[in-house]
């Protein structure tokens, strides 16, 4: 059974929001994550409030402010990696010079027939 947790960070310094995935194998035997491409997750940033009120939008069907992605080229490649129980791997980026504002950020790794996905919510300055 896995597990996973999506931690964010505030990089006063560059003025960005470090952002890490992590993974872990909560059961008792091995699993198996099979990717298609070099991409091992994916992260996205939803607006939360409307800038103005702080009042919750509750969009949940808008398109993201951001996507880690977007744009990006990965190697075309089939891999796979192995956790054993109790192990744990992490996935981090950074979300460079967001716009000022409350967000809610998804990272979902990219693994075949995988729903592994976790939340939540910063303040960009």
């Amino acid at each position: 059974m896995l597990d996973a947790a999506l931690a964010t960070v505030d990089d006063s310094d560059g003025g960005g929001i470090d952002l890490a995935l992590t993974v872990r194998n909560a059961g008792d035997s091995p699993e198996t994550l099979r990717f298609r491409t070099g991409q091992r997750a994916d992260f996205a940033a939803y607006r939360v409030d409307d800038g103005v009120t702080g009042e919750d939008r509750g969009d949940a069907d808008a398109d993201p402010v951001w996507r880690y992605g977007t744009g990006r080229m990965f190697t075309q490649v089939l891999d796979s990696e192995t956790l054993e129980p109790g192990e744990a791997t992490t996935y981090e980026v950074t979300w460079g010079d967001p716009p000022p504002g409350r967000y809610r950020i998804v990272g979902e790794v990219t693994a075949e027939e995988c729903d592994l996905t976790a939340t939540a919510t910063v303040e960009a300055d």
